[in-house]
């Protein structure tokens, strides 16, 4: 099955299992824990979360229009980040009838996800052609973090994005 719906949420919410940094994450002792226990959503709030992650990328990066919108929007790529992170340990926590609703759901919502991954990577890649309107901040986010690099990484065959059209332009 392709992955979709920001690779990185779209695998979460798949395997219903920590990645890398939610397992670091996780495992790191804190005030909180001693707080009172966090109230699990449902597996229908997780994926309306999801897409609401989703809608957001897309919308802040098609916002990138120029070096300054660019700098702005790591900040919000920044807490999209840290709400992705409690996502994935709220997801962790679903009991096994949730997380079979959730399956459901994913199943059911497939094309819409489809739909918003496509154009997150759209927006990626538009702005790996605009070389990030020469933000490093911004390029450092896309390029290095686990939530977003799918978005401008290569294509399976190894050209990175633009680099196609790159070549047409050029006449090669």
């Amino acid at each position: 099955m392709k992955a979709f719906l920001v690779p990185l949420l779209y695998s979460a919410l798949l395997s219903g299992a920590s990645l890398a940094f939610g397992e670091t994450a996780a495992g790191t002792a804190s005030p909180a824990a001693a707080a009172p226990a966090e109230k699990i959503p449902s597996a229908e709030s997780l994926i309306n979360q999801a897409f609401s992650f989703a809608i957001n990328i897309q919308q802040t990066l098609a916002g990138v229009q120029d070096k300054e919108s660019a700098d702005n929007a790591v900040k919000t790529l920044q807490d999209i980040q840290k709400d992705i992170r409690h996502f994935l340990q709220l997801q962790d926590k679903l009991n096994d009838a949730e997380k079979e609703k959730e399956d459901a759901l994913i199943e059911k919502m497939e094309k819409r996800m489809e739909m918003l991954d496509n154009r997150c990577r759209q927006e990626g890649k538009r702005l790996f052609e605009a070389r990030y309107y020469g933000s490093a901040a911004l390029k450092d986010i896309l390029e290095n973090s686990d939530e977003f690099s799918d978005l401008v990484e290569p294509d399976e065959d190894g050209t990175p994005p633009g680099a196609l059209r790159e070549n047409e332009e050029a006449g090669q």
